[in-house]
């Protein structure tokens, strides 16, 4: 408020001129000051008739906001702040304009204590006297400004009246008003044109020359760098030129204060009142946020994740980040939990306690979730923060009945509604080049002048929007109550003429930088006040005519203004020639052990990726796998995992099989409850369709393999079963999907694949297949805590004969077994031969290489060989970026064949 406005206090030598503030003007008459009030509890008792009713209850911190804007607007369109002057009836009944106006001046006389803190200081000054004033004072103002609201003007009279004001001809008046928004350029200048006609559809044009110019860059990066070489070229240039009488004016989007902080840093250029980037995010109102959408079930993994990760939950951090990782991952119940203290399991407990049923409930989870947060004193502020959100959370549900069920999407959305951080201005410096923001009008002219962010949507800012009045009824209402409203034309010619007053602080010369690209390569337009000054430039026939885009040599402004380094000579960059191995020096087969010092076992999964890639094996081996945090889907992994658990409660040990109606019954509520367990976010409806296609191809493959199961005789020993062993002197575990056995008494090994037989028979021919045969080659894990069912699946196998394996490929029903006597079924594919000589051979020849510290580096053909040769999944290439990095360029594959071992 008071743009242009000064005090001068006191009296004679020592008298001294100041910006005219409200805080001022309140030291000055000794106004009493009050905390700013609480809209929002005049609004919730606003009842159902207002036109905000709805709005609040879909987006309370938005319509407040709204309210509150608007009715600022109202307050400051009087004279006397008193809602009682404002004539509404004036307008016809019934009307949109009428219904809106008399809403907010019944809000506003309902609660005279929402006048906000500054307005009420204001409204304590009108019913002042002169002799209230503490100490001598003039006012310095422009009578004439159109500007100006009525409540301003107002309290400018009263001013006036009580103290007098300075006339136009005084030293500060002129140096105050009259300089500051007078043209600085000479006329003859193209700047000088500018400053003086850009709004004059009369104008003549002008020749084009230095004093102005409107350059393009590829981004807002680019703007920050060219800015800063600019400045550099120019201080360079003229030894006169100091970095103060340089003003750089930036949009209030804080990247290009980022990326100009950042050019300057490099050249070494000081910066007075550069905005700087927020200290630090509200990471207690996202926490807060995290939570309350982790009381909705299905809790999204990603949100679990943040929330477990934040630094302001009772958890170290490593622990949270852990927790992350692990759900992430997929595991929701992680093991690490079982050694957390009492506080950090209570959160846990809390955090994957179920939804809440009732508002009271949700109100209670709220509650204990705040004593749970760290009490780290590092952390204080974002921990307050996080509780004051909690409290306006809680204030927010306190309308609902406690026996209601939650209404979740308003608290996820009051919840979504904080404030970030905000940044703050640098420091003034005197000497550094003083930098403005695009809302600010300049306190004093400059030599030279940059504007940064040219493009659409600024200079002018676009006029922000009004949800409760259109132009035309801001007109109505201006010509049927007097009172003056700002209207969208309003506030685009406030702007526009903001502009032109930044424009015209420049004497010298005047460079707007604008960005062709955003930060995704879309392309941008200019700003649209370009067309204005395109017109007062000769041999401009069209606006885009005036942008010089950054073009090195061409004998443009840029090589003018910018002091480009030589060019220096490029080579083509040859990528490094990698060795056949890496070596370490250490046993890699080693790295992972137990507390007592033996090795941990391999399991078949990692032997597979150690098949195709050694690196991806290394980076599991060191916890060095990629998690990416992505949102949930569907894949094939999943999909397994599913089937697997279902079949195993719908086979359970026995040899009755369900018959096809009962499966129908059964594997709905089965794969609901394995789907609530490790994959919640299948329930939502937006799941439905993938759900049941899901669960009808469980049903027809469950189906063939109960025909299976009936066509062999077969008996179920037992589900998910530990197997333990070694291979090659190091020990390996796994754990089985199934065990049969025969009507002749031989075991087989089952494992599901929610695949199809195509891909793993190539793979079984080629002698590349590992798992399966890795089970034939252990045996059941037994201990003294072993039950009778591990028991029984022991000596099923306890037997002369090894046992069989098989694949049971679930989408097409393929049954793929190896090992068995000779059986005759239409149900079976018997597989011959060795299914892992290749594999085997490979694992062979890969454990040496580990055990000698040698690591095999992948080629450019492996991709290629896997897949065709072997039939293997090159997920492990996949792995990470670093597998990519460090593939070595070679036709031949990193693989050693059997046949050369």
């Amino acid at each position: 408020m008071f743009d242009d406005c000064y005090l001068r206090l006191g009296r004679g030598p020592f008298a001294s001129c100041t910006p005219l503030t409200v805080q001022l003007l309140a030291g000055l008459y000794a106004l009493p000051a009050r905390d700013e009030p609480d809209l929002r509890g005049a609004l919730d008792n606003c009842g159902e008739g207002t036109p905000w009713s709805a709005s609040l209850a879909v987006a309370p911190e938005q319509t407040l906001q709204a309210v509150s804007a608007m009715l600022r607007q109202v307050m400051l369109a009087t004279v006397d702040l008193n809602p009682a002057s404002i004539r509404a009836e004036a307008l016809e009944g019934g009307c949109r304009a009428r219904y809106h106006l008399e809403a907010l001046l019944d809000l506003w006389a309902a609660n005279e204590a929402i006048l906000p803190a500054d307005l009420a200081r204001l409204k304590h000054f009108l019913a002042s006297e002169a002799r209230d004033a503490v100490q001598p004072l003039k006012l310095i103002w422009d009578s004439n400004r159109p500007d100006l609201t009525p409540l301003e003007r107002a309290v400018l009279e009263r001013l006036e009246a009580h103290h007098g004001a300075i006339e136009a001809g005084d030293a500060d008046a002129t140096r105050l008003i009259g300089k500051r928004q007078a043209p600085a350029a000479p006329e003859a200048t193209l700047a000088g044109h500018v400053q003086r006609f850009m709004l004059d559809p009369q104008a003549p044009c002008r020749p084009a020359d230095d004093s102005f110019a409107v350059l393009s860059v590829r981004d807002n990066l680019s703007e920050g760098e060219a800015a800063a070489a600019i400045i550099q070229n120019w201080l360079a240039q003229d030894p006169t030129l100091k970095p103060a009488d340089i003003g750089v004016i930036l949009p209030a989007d804080g990247a290009y204060a980022a990326s100009l902080a950042d050019a300057f840093a490099v050249v070494g250029l000081a910066a007075s009142t550069l905005p700087a980037a927020a200290t630090r995010r509200n990471v207690g109102a996202e926490a807060v946020l995290h939570f309350v959408e982790c009381r909705r079930r299905p809790a999204p993994a990603m949100a679990l994740a943040s929330l477990y990760s934040s630094p302001v939950l009772c958890w170290p951090p490593e622990v949270g980040a852990a927790l992350a990782a692990a759900v992430m991952g997929g595991d929701y119940a992680p093991r690490l939990i079982e050694g957390l203290s009492d506080r950090a399991k209570s959160l846990f407990h809390l955090i994957r306690s179920p939804a809440p049923a009732t508002t009271a409930q949700l109100k209670d989870q709220l509650r204990r979730f705040r004593h749970l947060l760290s009490e780290d004193e590092v952390l204080k502020d974002d921990v307050v923060e996080a509780k004051a959100q909690l409290a306006r959370l809680a204030g927010a549900l306190g309308g609902a009945a406690d026996a209601a069920e939650p209404d979740f999407d308003k608290a996820i959305r009051f919840a979504a509604a904080y404030q970030p951080i905000a940044a703050r201005r640098g420091a003034y410096l005197l000497g550094g080049v003083r930098v403005m923001l695009a809302h600010e009008a300049p306190d004093r002219s400059y030599r030279k002048l940059l504007v940064l962010g040219f493009n659409d949507g600024a200079y002018p800012c676009a006029p922000s929007g009004n949800p409760f009045f259109l132009d035309s009824e801001v007109a109505l209402i201006r010509e049927q109550t007097g009172l003056t409203l700002p209207s969208m034309a309003s506030q685009l010619d406030r702007a526009l003429a903001l502009f032109i007053r930044q424009l015209r602080c420049a004497s010298e010369q005047i460079v707007l930088l604008l960005s062709e690209r955003d930060r995704s390569g879309g392309a941008l337009a200019p700003s649209s006040s370009l067309p204005l000054m395109a017109r007062l430039v000769e041999r401009v026939a069209a606006p885009d005519d005036l942008v010089v885009p950054m073009v090195r040599g061409a004998g443009t402004i840029w090589d003018r203004l910018v002091a480009w380094r030589a060019r220096p000579e490029f080579k083509a960059i040859e990528a490094p020639d990698l060795p056949p191995h890496l070596e370490f020096g250490i046993d890699l087969l080693g790295l992972r052990r137990k507390e007592d010092g033996s090795l941990r076992p391999q399991s078949p999964s990692r032997l597979e990726t150690l098949l195709v890639s050694p690196l991806a094996w290394l980076l599991g081996e060191l916890g060095a796998r990629q998690v990416s945090w992505a949102p949930e889907t569907l894949d094939v992994m999943l999909r397994g995992s599913l089937a697997h658990e279902v079949f195993e409660q719908l086979f359970p040990p026995g040899s009755d099989y369900p018959d096809h109606d009962a499966i129908a019954a059964l594997v709905p509520d089965l794969l609901m409850e394995r789907i609530r367990a490790i994959a919640p976010f299948l329930q939502s409806p937006a799941w439905l369709v993938e759900r049941r296609t899901l669960e009808s191809e469980i049903v027809k493959a469950a189906r063939h393999w109960s025909q299976v199961l009936s066509a062999l005789g077969a008996e179920i020993v037992g589900n998910e079963f530990w197997l333990s062993g070694e291979i090659f002197g190091h020990p390996v575990h796994g754990k089985a999907d199934c065990l049969l056995r025969l009507a002749d008494g031989q075991a087989v090994v089952i494992d599901y694949k929610k695949s199809s037989s195509g891909g793993r028979r190539k793979r079984l021919r080629a002698g590349w297949d590992l798992q399966v045969d890795l089970y034939r080659r252990m045996n059941v894990r037994l201990d003294e805590d072993s039950g009778e069912p591990v028991r029984r699946i022991a000596a099923a196998l306890a037997t002369n004969r090894l046992p069989g394996v098989a694949y049971h490929m679930l989408n097409d029903g393929g049954v793929l077994v190896n090992g068995l006597a000779e059986i005759e079924s239409d149900h079976l594919e018997v597989i011959d031969g060795d299914i892992a000589e290749q594999a085997v051979a490979q694992i062979e020849a890969r454990f040496a290489a580990l055990r000698a510290g040698r690591l095999t580096i992948n080629t450019t053909a492996d991709a290629d060989f896997f897949t065709k040769k072997a039939s293997l999944g090159t997920y492990a290439l996949q792995d990470s970026p670093l597998i990519a990095a460090f593939l070595r360029e070679d036709d031949a594959p990193s693989v050693i064949l059997a046949e050369e071992v």
